[in-house]
């Protein structure tokens, strides 16, 4: 019936198979008209008359189609063969699944994992705020491609179990049958496939981040029952392989036993992931989170060591200019700080403290508020004919007008005597004796 080169329903030509198990087969074709490729999911023919299979099937390709983001494999088409088996057209994907790759190349480095989980998550997100659980999340779901500009691009496939929040057909939702995959179910999906939700995504999300971490899952076992009592009583077990700080606790967190206990929304677990995953694993987190609506109930982003790389302006701005500037510049301001002040102290001696009580002016203090003191300038005294500094100076005779106390004069004849020490000198013709004036510019 789907043999290479048959056609279906007068639309679709085979090309090849590219997968068959389970309840169907996969078939890559080509849409006569269009000369487009496609891939087509069909159900095998003993699965035809199982109302429960048909439904299933069908309910994958309403979900999918509901869904339109880069990170979902797109159905284009669905339809009825003559047996009354049907099928569903889909975009046909070159590349290959997780579990291949694991299979092919072995464990993954931490960064590629998490930006292949990041990406993930931002299909399930699509999902998720479109009111379906996925319930069948795992690597063999997980296709990886590539885009146009040769980057790689992970697409969420098979939505055949998908549950809709408000789904209240219980026949496809039988408390005691057990739908999805045992190794990737959360403990409350193996108790009851109705009690998943979305935190049933976030547990089979980390059971395969860490299995592309460490090259096997967390859990296993021989039986179902064993490997029951495995996922609901032993505690995820260390990673074996190294793993940068604060990784091992997000994966744990992922699996906790009780659903209360983990991330909440895959947003969450998109956040605490970025700063372990690539350049754009921010970006991508950021998007879940709109995705879901939820941007503002989470945190900032951070890095792993925040200490050393400041994450938004604020902390850039705190971090730079308050306490990398004072080391560039600390020594020249104390410097400037102390020639300032000095000059600033002086000055006011002189001009600022007059009027307090009990201040004695310096002998300089008339010379420079003498304009101020006596509007009408006076003259000038004539200049001295110059002398050499041991004559300038001598000792002074008093100055011309009694001072208001005699303190500061009396230091300043102190400080002249032990300033100039020297032999008397020998007498010479007489000159004109030093004024205040001569004495403060010679001086200072």
């Amino acid at each position: 019936m789907h043999e290479v080169g048959s056609l279906l329903v007068g639309k679709y030509r085979v090309d090849r198979v590219l997968g068959k198990g389970g309840m169907g087969m996969v078939v890559a074709a080509t849409h006569v008209q269009l000369n487009q490729p496609v891939a087509i999911k069909l159900l095998l023919g003993e699965m035809v008359d199982n109302e429960m299979v048909v439904e299933r099937f069908l309910r994958e390709a309403r979900a999918s189609a509901r869904l339109r983001g880069e990170h979902v494999c797109k159905v284009s088409d669905v339809g009825t063969l003559d047996n009354g088996a049907p099928f569903i057209v889909m975009e046909l994907l070159e590349g290959s699944d997780l579990a291949s790759q694991l299979a092919a190349y072995g464990p993954m480095a931490v960064e590629r994992a998490v930006d292949y989980l990041l990406q993930t998550c931002l299909g399930v997100a699509e999902a998720h705020s479109h009111g379906i659980i996925h319930r069948d999340l795992k690597p063999a779901n997980l296709f990886l491609t590539k885009r146009p500009d040769g980057s790689p691009l992970l697409k969420v496939l098979d939505f055949g179990i998908a549950k809709a929040t408000k789904d209240n057909d219980f026949k496809l939702t039988r408390t005691a049958l057990v739908m999805g995959s045992p190794g990737y179910m959360s403990p409350e999906q193996l108790r009851s496939s109705r009690a998943a939700d979305v935190r049933s995504d976030v547990w089979a999300l980390g059971v395969i981040l860490y299995e592309l971490v460490a090259g096997e899952a967390p859990f296993k076992g021989e039986s179902l029952t064993e490997l029951t009592l495995h996922v609901a009583m032993d505690p995820t077990p260390p990673f074996t392989v190294a793993v940068p700080p604060g990784f091992e606790s997000v994966v744990a967190r992922s699996l906790a036993k009780d659903a209360a206990d983990r991330f909440q929304n895959v947003a969450e677990l998109a956040y605490a992931l970025a700063p372990f995953g690539g350049p754009r694993a921010r970006e991508v987190a950021a998007s879940v989170a709109r995705v879901l609506d939820v941007s503002e109930t989470l945190p900032a982003i951070t890095a792993p060591s925040v200490a050393t790389a400041p994450t938004t302006l604020s902390q850039a701005t705190s971090s730079s200019h308050v306490a990398v500037a004072p080391r560039r510049w600390g020594v020249f301001a104390i410097a400037a700080g102390v020639v300032i002040a000095g000059g600033i102290a002086g000055f006011t001696a002189l001009r600022h403290n007059d009027d307090a009580p009990g201040y004695v002016a310096p002998v300089a203090a008339p010379v420079v508020e003498a304009p101020v003191a006596q509007p009408p300038p006076q003259p000038p005294p004539p200049a001295p004919a110059p002398q050499p500094a041991a004559i300038v100076q001598t000792p002074a005779p008093a100055p011309p007008s009694p001072q208001p106390a005699a303190k500061p004069a009396t230091k300043l004849a102190t400080h002249t005597a032990a300033t100039v020490v020297k032999p008397k000198p020998t007498p010479k013709k007489p000159t004109t004796p030093a004024t205040k004036e001569d004495y403060g510019a010679s001086r200072y």
